[in-house]
């Protein structure tokens, strides 16, 4: 009996460990906060036509198929819908900075230039006196935003990365 009782216990206490193991901390300016994990390369992706198409790295052993009506993914859809004006806190690539008398027509060809390159990307050009300024992408992660800025270096020998409100969800 006592056996049973402390094999219940250790039972439960394992899985309690492996509960608690879910939740990641994150960094969020010097403090840290208990979020739950997070795929952001999922992010603005139809989940749904991922599972069924079988693209993805979540598919690689078998077949997956989702019996669902379609008023999940009408629901789905509509909230996305919703909530596509809303902004978050995030991270940009300023490519661009300047406050001289050429300063307009340059940011112009850095921003057409840059959506030619990389059209999944999206730019925003700004003028806030006396600068005109160019920044890319949505990042939610100073992470995400920093590897991406390595892979353009070499273009943009003088970008860095903003703090600035992004577009949320990324589509």
């Amino acid at each position: 009996m006592k056996k049973a009782i402390l094999i219940l216990i250790a039972v439960f206490a394992f899985a309690l460990y492996g509960y608690a193991q879910n939740d990641i901390a994150v960094e969020v300016d010097s403090t840290y906060a208990n979020r739950a994990a997070v795929d952001s390369t999922l992010a603005g992706k139809d989940i749904f036509q991922m599972l069924k198409s079988g693209r993805g790295s979540f598919s690689r052993e078998g077949k997956i198929v989702i019996d669902q009506t379609p008023a999940v993914a009408s629901a789905m859809s509509r909230h996305i819908a919703n909530n596509a004006h809303k902004r978050s806190t995030g991270y940009r690539i300023r490519i661009f900075f300047d406050n001289k008398q050429t300063a307009r027509n340059q940011s112009e060809r850095v921003a057409s230039t840059f959506k030619a390159q990389h059209p999944g990307i999206n730019v925003y050009r700004e003028y806030e006196n006396p600068y005109f300024k160019v920044t890319v992408g949505d990042f939610r992660s100073k992470e995400e935003a920093r590897r991406f800025m390595n892979s353009i270096k070499g273009t943009y020998p003088s970008c860095f990365i903003v703090r600035e409100r992004i577009n949320f969800p990324m589509m």
